[in-house]
């Protein structure tokens, strides 16, 4: 299949590009007082992305970040995945639905539509299944990522959505970033960054965002990766990023219960690291492994349905509070 790309335009001024290769997020282009910024991280040609091993962009999937020990049961039966980060299984593992190309479903002018299958035994999925995404890029700024999964039997499924954000605009230092995580818990990990079951209070540790923090890639604590427990509804913003020059805020929000942060640390190639910042709306990371963590199967008569939101809002001066955050709703 060709590799094609989309745009969608809103009144607003925004443009955002989407590729049919992996359903990708390609750019985001906004205007802000006057000037254009770029702020989603990418390569300069649609071809570079085949080789692409950070999913910039990405729809990853069918289940988002690690299952711990490349397996989980349905039923009493364990299904074997393929291991490809280490013992573990990560992002759906290799060739799945970030690394292939998409069907053109429908366009307008505000929105896409795409589609992918994936075959019964897909890097040791049970069940065939059939995704679609659409994205309504709306004349507020905000970018709906709307997810729908099918499948002939019940599976695991938890796709996310995986763009490097950097707020300054590409090209710009990505250091300064203040970051706001509406949640009083975290997944406690393991050396491997798969959770352990243990669901901590992020109250006396680095993991507090709830007030917003300037992110210091130079400094351990915020060299993250972590999945954080969200304590506000699909319709209220759950994180907050804000620009280093305070002029653009980014809200996310879900129906997920969790949201988990990169701060970039293994970018390289043409990417420095920490040069962007993922914000991934999704189930905690080896959910089908772990009782206690919220999470279930997709199953024939259930199919898989999630909306991912992301919005911009952007301030009328410099001096604005960034604390001004915590009153903004997400459409």
């Amino acid at each position: 299949m060709e590799l094609r790309s989309f745009v969608l335009c809103n009144d607003a001024g925004d443009e955002v590009c989407i590729s049919n290769y992996g359903a990708r997020l390609l750019q985001w282009h906004t205007d802000v007082f006057g000037k254009d910024r770029n702020i989603i991280l990418g390569y300069s040609t649609l071809s570079d992305y085949l080789d692409d091993p950070f999913y910039h962009g990405a729809i990853v999937g069918p289940y988002a970040n690690r299952i711990g020990g490349a397996a989980f049961s349905i039923d009493d039966q364990e299904f074997a995945l393929q291991a490809n980060e280490g013992s573990n299984h990560l992002h759906g593992g290799d060739k799945s639905i970030s690394h292939m190309c998409w069907e053109l479903v429908a366009q307008e002018t505000q929105v896409l539509t795409l589609k992918c299958e994936l075959a019964n035994g897909h890097n040791g999925y049970p069940g065939a299944m059939v995704f679609w995404v659409t994205y309504h890029l709306n004349n507020d700024s905000s970018l709906d990522i709307d997810m729908k999964v099918i499948t002939e039997q019940a599976t695991v499924v938890g796709p996310t959505t995986h763009p490097y954000f950097n707020l300054a605009g590409v090209g710009e230092s990505a250091s300064g970033h203040i970051l706001q995580i509406f949640a009083d818990n975290f997944t406690e990990v393991d050396d491997a960054n798969v959770p352990t079951g243990e669901i901590c209070p992020v109250d006396g540790t680095s993991m507090d965002f709830r007030q917003p923090r300037v992110l210091d890639p130079q400094q351990p604590k915020d060299n993250l990766d972590h999945n954080f427990v969200v304590s506000r509804p699909a319709d209220e913003s759950q994180g907050v990023l804000i620009s280093p020059d305070k002029q653009l805020q980014l809200h996310v929000s879900s129906g997920y219960p969790g949201l988990q942060v990169y701060t970039g640390k293994y970018l390289g190639g043409k990417f420095e690291s920490f040069g962007g910042i993922c914000l991934e709306p999704q189930f905690f990371p080896n959910s089908p492994n772990i009782d206690n963590f919220p999470f279930y199967l997709t199953t024939p008569e259930e199919p898989f349905r999630m909306r991912i939101s992301y919005k911009l809002v952007k301030n009328q001066t410099e001096g604005d509070n960034p604390a001004s955050v915590e009153s903004e709703k997400a459409d």
